[in-house]
């Protein structure tokens, strides 16, 4: 329910910018491109989407750090153009099954949506009738990752691979232990789901900046 400018707010880009082009968009359905309706929202056509960004920049791979359904993003490149990858940041996702389940089965937009007015109110104010129609269709192309699938290649592909996640988000522990499984570079980050990203704890930083360095 974020958008680009949380990367600016949680100190990110400007602990990066010294050392990289920072380049950092909103996902489709969030932020600038709230209102883009006719537009496809699975996971190809995102990853493409994200893949001719790369290529406008006239960069020939990134470093792509994802969290939560940029995460979900992030991974799609991975599977449909791991030529452009040069790194891989994922947080706030589970790798193995995706979208956490619900009380009557996997978590659809519907119930995901009260819980976020609930919790995190702030986060909702700006979904309108009309940019609420292709948030759902995000929603339920996030519903459709294959985990079993794209998790053994996320674990395979030969870039280096930074896990993290809030020590109080849902996510937490499938992410940690596949992280672990699968020897994967993980940190457990201050928050949960929402505060990990919104409020990323200056460690959390530095980490992830020595990181992407040690990765050029």
């Amino acid at each position: 329910m974020t958008n680009a400018n949380s990367w600016v707010s949680n100190g990110l880009v400007d602990a990066l910018r010294d050392d990289f082009t920072v380049v950092y968009p909103d996902l489709l359905a969030h932020g600038k491109s709230a209102n883009i309706i006719n537009a496809a929202f699975d996971q190809k056509s995102q990853a493409d989407g994200i893949r001719r960004l790369i290529d406008s920049l006239g960069a020939k791979k990134a470093h792509v750090v994802g969290y939560s359904s940029g995460a979900w993003l992030a991974i799609s490149l991975a599977k449909y153009h791991p030529e452009k990858l040069s790194s891989l940041v994922i947080g706030g996702w589970d790798v193995q099954n995706g979208l956490p389940e619900g009380p009557n089965g996997r978590l659809d937009f519907d119930a995901f949506f009260a819980f976020a007015q609930e919790t995190a109110p702030a986060l909702t104010t700006w979904v309108s009738a009309e940019n609420k129609a292709p948030l759902r269709s995000t929603f339920e192309a996030l519903a459709g990752y294959e985990g079993l699938k794209d998790a053994p290649r996320i674990a395979d592909i030969n870039i280096p691979k930074l896990f993290w996640a809030g020590e109080q988000d849902i996510y937490y522990q499938p992410l940690k232990d596949w992280s672990e499984k699968n020897r994967q570079a993980f940190i457990s980050a201050q928050g949960d789901h929402v505060s990990a990203i919104t409020e990323l704890a200056p460690d959390t930083i530095v980490r992830i900046h020595y990181f992407l360095k040690d990765a050029r």
